[in-house]
């Protein structure tokens, strides 16, 4: 196995987590019905680029029920959603000093926007990979290969952590290196270890 040169991470459950019920509570949403929204083929579609922010809120509303007056409202809070893991994204700042650190989500215009306006994700990362402006997604092995490509890495050498067994196999089959992430504090052990930093360096 070469040694990791380069570090990809996911966006949902990685460096933030996922929490669409707490938004549901805070917008008025009711969340059976926008958890039926969000596994539709519609959602899908939007996190490929395939729809746009316009279709967006009008499924929203009539799935949901929310209206499209409110879409600033929806557009400015949806970040909420989304709580910063700050560990990892500590981590993540001070890495970027040292290696290729990149972003790589399957995830739509209206989240990512919202999140990168909080945080400033497209500044952090060198280079990031979203699903909506690619039109390719994980788990599908060529996603990994055009990511590849597009982000300039030697997949050998890249080490990919992600929250869903299915999409590391698919970097695995594309020949990347993977990682699952199950909580923040092992993340933070595994990059110590593969990168053989002083662990003193992260205590507190």
């Amino acid at each position: 196995m070469k040694p990791v040169k380069y570090l990809v991470f996911d966006l949902g459950n990685v460096v933030v987590d996922v929490e669409y019920p707490r938004f549901c509570r805070q917008a008025g949403i009711d969340e059976k019905s926008f958890h039926t929204f969000y596994e539709s083929p519609f959602f899908r579609d939007l996190e490929l680029g395939k729809k746009n922010r316009e279709d967006f809120y009008s499924e929203l509303e009539n799935v949901t029920g929310f209206p499209r007056e409110r879409r600033h409202y929806f557009d400015e809070n949806i970040r909420y959603a989304f709580p910063l893991r700050l560990k990892t994204w500590g981590m993540i700042h001070f890495l970027k000093r040292y290696y290729p650190v990149f972003l790589l989500s399957n995830t739509n215009i209206i989240d990512f926007e919202s999140i990168d306006r909080y945080i400033g994700l497209r500044e952090t990362f060198h280079k990031v990979y979203l699903s909506y402006e690619q039109g390719y997604s994980k788990p599908d092995p060529e996603t990994y290969r055009h990511a590849a490509a597009y982000l300039g890495i030697d997949p050998v050498q890249t080490l990919f952590f992600d929250d869903r067994e299915d999409n590391i196999s698919g970097a695995a089959e594309a020949g990347w290196q993977g990682e699952l992430v199950t909580e923040e504090s092992k993340l933070i052990r595994k990059i110590i270890s593969v990168l053989g930093l002083n662990p003193d360096l992260f205590r507190g």
